[in-house]
C-alpha cells in the first residue's frame, strides 16, 4: 500500500509549529493534536464485490486557553495552521472562563516500538480484491443460505502526533488490516435475523486466520437463527456471549468515567472500595493494549496510558480520568483522555479486558432453562441502570437442548445484573485487538416471549 501520509516525525514538527503560531496569536497555552492516515478498502454488497477505493486524510486539532477560556479549531491543511490557531484564540476569548481549564504537564512515556508490519503496507487494492473474493467464496461454501448484505476488507496506516506549550511531545505510527460482514441466512421464504462479525490485526500473517474465525462466527449466527419458534416467559438466567458483553458494559463504562461522576450522573460516585458486582467480575482498562496488539502509549492529551483495574473481583477500585477531570477531583490523571484531532478530549478506555472465569463455555450454556442473548435491540438508562430490549436471533435453552426463538423481550437493571453474574467462561474472544471478553451468565432476568 503506497503511503502518502505524513511521517510521524514531520507530523510532530507541524504540531510544534502550530503551538508556536497559537502562542503568537495570543494563547496562554496551546496544544496541537494531529492524525494523518491512508486507507485502502474493498467493499461487499449482495454476495459480491462492490468497489475498491483508497483515501487519505490529515487533520489538526488546535486547543488553546486564554485566561482560563477554552477555544478549539480544526484544519486539514498544514499551510493553514496560523489561521486555524487564530480562530481557536478568537473562540477562546469569547468563551466563559473555567478555573479548571488548562493543559497537563508532560510525563515520561514508555518507549514502545511502532506497530508497523511491512507486510500489511504491501496490501494494495488488487491484493485486497483478490483476498476479498476468496473470503466471500469461503463464506458462501460454508452454507449456500448465507446472504451477505454488506461488508468490507481494508488496511489502514496512521500516524499520530501531539505537541503542547507545556512540553508534551509524542508521536506514533501504526498499520492494521481487517474486515467485517453483515447479513443473514435465507431458507426459502424464511429470512433469519441479521448478524454481524469482523476483526482486525496488526500482522499480515494473522489476517486470514482472524477473518476466517470471525466469518465462521458470522455464518454460525446467521444459520443458527433459522427455524426460530416461540419462546417462553419466565424469570431466570441469560447468557451473554463475548460479542454481546461489550454492549452490556457500555452503560457501566459511562458511569465509570470521572465526567459522569462530577456531573452527578454516576450512581457509583460514592461506591469506591465497595462491592458493586459479583466477585467473579474483574474489568481492566489495559494501558498499552492487549498482547500482540499494541496501541499508542499516550492518550489524547499526551499523558501515559496506564493499566487501570476498574473493578477487581467485584470491588470498584478506579474511575477513568483525563486531565480536566483529574483537576476537578484533585487526583492524578490515569491516561484516559479519548478522541482524535477532530474533537476535544473525552473520557474512556482505549482497550478493555474482562478477566476469564473458571467455567467452560459448554457448562455456562448448560442451564435448566435460560436464554442466550445473541443481539439486543432496546434502550437503557445508565443512571438508574434500568434496561429493556428485544433479543434478536436468540436461543432458548431448556432441558439441555438449544433452539432459536422469535423476538423475545428481556428487562432488568444493570446494577442488579452485575451482582447476579453466576459464571464467567474460561474462553475469551479478542475483538479488533482492543477488547477481550469471556461469556457471562446472569441470573434472575425478566424474559417475556411474544
Amino acid at each position: 500500500m503506497p503511503s502518502s501520509i505524513i511521517s510521524p516525525e514531520n507530523l510532530l514538527d507541524l504540531c510544534e509549529q502550530g503551538v508556536h503560531k497559537a502562542l503568537a496569536a495570543g494563547a496562554d497555552q496551546a496544544e496541537v493534536f494531529a492524525n494523518s492516515g491512508r486507507e485502502t478498502e474493498v467493499t461487499f454488497e449482495k454476495n459480491d464485490l462492490n468497489l475498491a477505493r483508497s483515501s487519505s486524510e490529515t487533520l489538526f486539532g488546535i486547543r488553546v486557553f486564554c485566561d482560563g477560556r477554552l477555544g478549539f479549531a480544526t484544519s486539514n491543511r498544514p499551510e493553514e495552521l496560523a489561521e486555524t490557531a487564530a480562530e481557536a484564540v478568537t473562540m477562546a476569548k469569547a468563551s466563559p472562563a473555567d478555573p479548571l481549564n488548562g493543559l497537563p504537564e508532560p510525563q515520561p512515556l514508555p518507549q514502545v516500538p511502532f506497530a508497523l508490519d511491512p507486510g500489511l503496507l504491501e496490501l494494495d487494492a488488487a491484493t485486497l480484491t483478490q483476498l476479498g473474493s476468496q473470503l466471500l467464496e469461503w463464506v458462501r461454501s460454508k452454507d449456500p443460505r448465507i446472504t451477505i448484505d454488506s461488508g468490507s476488507l481494508s488496511v489502514e496506516e496512521e500516524t499520530l502526533a501531539i505537541a503542547s506549550s507545556t512540553g508534551i511531545r509524542a508521536n506514533y505510527h501504526s498499520v492494521e488490516a481487517g474486515g467485517s460482514l453483515f447479513g443473514m441466512a435465507i431458507d426459502g421464504d424464511e429470512v433469519g435475523s441479521f448478524a454481524y462479525d469482523g476483526d482486525s490485526v496488526q500482522k499480515r500473517a494473522d489476517l486470514v486466520p482472524a477473518l476466517e474465525r470471525a466469518f465462521d462466527r458470522f455464518v454460525q449466527k446467521c444459520v443458527g437463527a433459522l427455524g426460530a419458534g416461540e419462546g417462553e416467559s419466565f424469570r431466570g438466567p441469560i447468557v451473554l456471549p463475548p460479542d454481546v458483553v461489550e454492549e452490556f458494559l457500555g452503560d457501566l463504562l459511562f458511569v465509570l468515567g470521572a465526567d459522569a461522576v462530577r456531573k452527578g450522573k454516576s450512581p457509583l460516585a460514592q461506591k469506591m472500595g465497595s462491592r458493586i458486582a459479583s466477585p467473579l467480575l474483574t474489568v481492566v482498562s489495559e494501558g498499552l493494549g492487549l498482547p500482540g496488539y499494541p496501541i499508542e502509549p499516550f492518550d489524547r492529551e499526551g499523558i501515559p496510558r496506564q493499566i487501570t483495574p476498574l473493578i477487581h473481583e467485584g470491588i470498584l477500585c478506579n474511575f477513568m480520568y483525563n486531565s480536566y477531570e483529574s483537576r476537578a477531583a484533585g487526583v492524578p490523571s490515569n491516561g484516559h483522555a479519548t478522541g482524535g484531532a477532530g474533537s476535544l478530549p473525552g473520557v474512556g478506555p482505549a482497550c478493555l479486558r474482562v478477566a476469564p472465569g473458571t467455567t467452560p463455555l459448554s457448562e455456562l450454556y448448560a442451564m435448566d432453562r435460560g436464554v442466550i442473548v445473541t443481539r439486543l435491540s432496546g434502550s437503557s438508562n445508565p443512571i438508574t441502570g434500568d434496561f429493556s430490549g428485544v433479543v434478536k436471533g436468540g436461543f432458548l435453552v431448556k432441558g439441555g437442548e438449544k433452539r432459536p426463538i422469535l423476538e423475545t423481550t428481556i428487562a432488568g437493571n444493570l446494577y442488579d445484573c452485575l451482582r447476579n453474574i453466576s459464571a464467567i467462561s474460561q474462553e475469551v474472544t479478542v475483538f479488533n485487538g482492543t477488547a477481550a471478553f469471556p461469556a457471562l451468565r446472569i441470573e434472575d432476568v425478566s424474559i417475556t416471549a411474544g
